[in-house]
């Protein structure tokens, strides 16, 4: 008996997804050629095992920027709606940042306010699948430079749910619990956008209640927007997750 995946258990973002794609489709040689981009193309899974999926992307040849993106895919609904999530994530990106791309961002992306994870759990196969995807189409842009510094894009301050008032208690809170609620917000707000760029970030002190002193690792250390617009977008989650008053003050 084959099982079928309720609905109730899909995220509103993902159902949306799914009955509405945007970017089902393929690009051609000759798509590419007009346009003067480098058509990438990906494919994992077997039609016969009963999940199969193409990623056809259109890439800048000049720094490896994914300019646009879409998939056929052939399976479960939750397939089609991973695919859908991992082309609206990767434009803009360059192929390097797409194939860094985890199941867990996938689901984050289609996430609604509730914190509950958009795919059930039975389902992360396919989630698997389409970073495999993502991986093999990455492969076919090799040849391509990239540029010296670059950066994922944060995500917009409004798909970030802000926690009216603050972390509850957190005023009574010991330093060390504090510290405690500081990491499992970077954990898992921060990092898995930053891991994007080979990069990564440490809580290294709470001083004065307020200050947020941080390390970077791998490429942040050398990247100029870890004192631009990565530390804002850290600074930004924070004050939105843990408290208003918050400054995140980089350990030079």
């Amino acid at each position: 008996m084959i099982k079928t995946f309720p609905w109730a258990r899909y995220s509103r973002k993902l159902a949306m997804r799914i009955e509405n794609p945007y970017c089902v489709g393929i690009f051609s040689v000759e798509d590419a050629t007009e346009r003067h981009l480098h058509l990438a193309k990906g494919s994992v899974g077997e039609i016969q095992a009963g999940n199969f999926l193409v990623f056809y992307w259109l890439v800048d040849p000049e720094d490896g920027v994914i300019i646009d993106a879409r998939f056929q895919a052939f399976g479960n609904s939750a397939l089609v709606g991973a695919c859908e999530a991992a082309c609206e994530l990767v434009i803009g990106k360059n192929y390097d940042q797409a194939r860094r791309m985890s199941a867990e961002l996938l689901d984050r992306h289609l996430q609604d306010k509730s914190k509950l994870p958009a795919f059930p759990e039975e389902t992360f196969a396919h989630l698997n699948l389409v970073v495999d995807g993502l991986e093999r189409t990455a492969e076919s842009c090799s040849g391509i430079p990239l540029a010296e510094t670059y950066v994922a894009p944060p995500i917009a301050m409004h798909d970030i749910e802000v926690v009216e008032g603050g972390f509850p208690g957190w005023q009574e809170l010991t330093a060390k619990q504090k510290m405690g609620v500081i990491e499992s917000v970077l954990e898992t707000e921060v990092r898995p956008y930053i891991e994007l760029d080979a990069g990564g970030v440490e809580v290294v002190d709470l001083v004065n209640e307020k200050e947020v002193i941080i390390a970077y690792k791998g490429s942040c250390t050398s990247c100029h927007s870890a004192t631009g617009a990565t530390l804002s977008f850290i600074q930004q989650i924070l004050r939105a997750k843990v408290f208003p008053d918050l400054d995140v003050i980089p350990q030079i």
